[in-house]
């Protein structure tokens, strides 16, 4: 009685599994799905990135980044690296905040293509358990409906036999597989809900898919990884997006002259965008997170003493965070730093150059950017920025002929420290009193240090660039002075 009870009940299990198992999709479903989400998204990314171009202190970021110039000697010809010329120069159309006309159309486009030619009734190959597949042809991706698809482009989709599987997964989810190929190969996947959409890219299946696509590309020999992008949207001034290593990445390839690799640490999220309203007014947070990244390449010098060494770049991390709010030209980039510890780059077990930001305390800082009262831009941190570089070039240093061995060991170190929150400002070039330009000290300390020589710019005085026709007094190249 016992053996019948416990396969009883086994099989009323098993069929309470199989009767709880979400239902297929009918293409339907999936369409409207699909087309109003993704429409509703590509609205809501307009409005936010429209939200985010006009936030004050992203402005005043961009002004910042435009009159580095300012600085005089010290800082000359960076002002070409204003945001807002990386932005206009930019391919990516977001960068633009399209206008609401454009953002309507785009839109449109998407659920006509989604509803008409992906999702219809005709291209369901197959129905099986919680999942449809759809068959994608040529016919459907080369033209919207209103004319004839060109027989190439036809052509050049239906040689990668595209395939869609839709899973059904309950109180209004819905995932994506893309499949390519006769092995139905899954480079990606989407999954949808009401207010989210989150695509997983595996570099694994990445792989399997050129070789189907192109057996005759060389493709690495690894490709592992998971990369996942999500957006979330519940209005048009309410959007995030992130990117997140799911599963650390490593790709590696070998060449003639040796093998190459990159590789970096699983992290989420990765990166954060996030437009929103907090207290009435528009809000946005811009977010780094970048975990232990690593680069291979192999020593190609002359030294054939060194053949078969490898040069490695290790950052032990990248991180910031940035907040801006409608009406504050403030800003503050928080947790600015470069991992939790040193970085470097090696020839084997030799490191030619580490560096060592704030190590002493906490290895990260905030920099809070402000304007003035006369208009230019005031830099504080907080605890302090310190930066220690140091360089040991001898293992790749070619010696001429005759040439004396000489100490390739330098040591460089910039700190702002002292106050609590020291600050400097950019004090541009006086013609009438021929003040060349330079960072003054508003608050704390600044030292610039070039092995054993240093200066030291206390506040209210100027770090200015010593004349070239005359001989440095401070073995940096750089001095303190009157602000004039």
């Amino acid at each position: 009685m016992k053996t019948k009870f416990w396969v009883t009940g086994t099989v009323a299990l098993a069929l309470g599994a199989v009767g709880c198992q979400p239902a297929a999709p009918e293409p339907e479903q999936v369409a409207e799905a699909t087309a109003k989400r993704s429409g509703d998204l590509v609205r809501n990314i307009g409005a936010s990135m429209r939200t985010l171009s006009n936030l004050s202190a992203l402005k005043t970021l961009t002004d910042v980044a435009s009159n580095v110039g300012g600085f005089g000697n010290v800082g000359g010809g960076l002002q070409s690296m204003s945001i807002t010329r990386l932005a206009e120069e930019s391919p990516l159309p977001v960068l633009s905040a399209p206008d609401e006309a454009t953002s309507q159309a785009q839109a449109a486009l998407v659920e006509k293509y989604l509803r008409e030619r992906i999702f219809t009734e005709a291209n369901v190959e197959e129905t099986k358990g919680s999942s449809t597949t759809f068959r994608i042809t040529g016919e459907d991706l080369c033209s919207d409906g209103s004319s004839v698809a060109t027989p190439e482009c036809v052509a050049d989709v239906d040689k990668y036999e595209l395939r869609i599987r839709a899973t059904n997964k309950g109180d209004d989810g819905l995932d994506l597989e893309l499949l390519l190929g006769p092995n139905r190969s899954e480079p990606f996947s989407l999954s949808f809900t009401d207010v989210r959409v989150g695509m997983i890219v595996d570099l694994g299946g990445v792989k399997d898919t050129v070789k189907y696509l192109s057996p005759e590309t060389e493709l690495p020999r690894v490709m592992v990884g998971r990369v996942e992008l999500a957006l979330t949207s519940t209005g048009p001034r309410d959007v995030e997006f992130k990117t997140s290593v799911l599963d650390a990445l490593s790709v590696e390839w070998d060449t003639t002259g040796g093998a190459y690799a990159f590789s970096t640490a699983k992290v989420s999220p990765l990166s954060e965008l996030k437009v929103s309203q907090k207290n009435g007014a528009s809000w946005a947070r811009v977010a780094l997170n970048l975990a232990t990244t690593e680069v291979r390449v192999p020593y190609s010098g002359p030294k054939a003493e060194l053949a078969g060494k490898q040069y490695v770049a290790s950052l032990s991390g990248l991180s910031y965070a940035m907040e801006a709010q409608e009406g504050d030209e403030a800003l503050t980039l928080a947790h600015l730093g470069l991992g939790n510890a040193q970085s470097y780059l090696a020839l084997g077990d030799h490191k030619l150059v580490t560096a060592d930001l704030n190590a002493l305390s906490g290895r990260h800082f905030d920099l809070h950017i402000a304007k003035g009262t006369d208009g230019l831009a005031v830099l504080s941190v907080k605890p302090e920025f310190d930066l220690s570089v140091f360089t040991d070039m001898e293992p790749v240093y070619q010696y001429s002929a005759g040439e004396q061995p000489f100490d390739h060991k330098m040591r460089f170190n910039v700190r702002l420290s002292g106050g609590g929150a020291p600050s400097v400002r950019p004090v541009p070039a006086n013609t009438s009193t021929g003040f060349p330009g330079g960072l003054q000290v508003v608050s704390g300390e600044l030292s610039l240090a070039v092995n054993d020589s240093r200066v030291t710019v206390p506040a209210s005085k100027c770090l200015v660039k010593e004349s070239a026709t005359s001989e440095s007094s401070s073995g940096v190249g750089f001095a303190a002075g009157n602000c004039q």
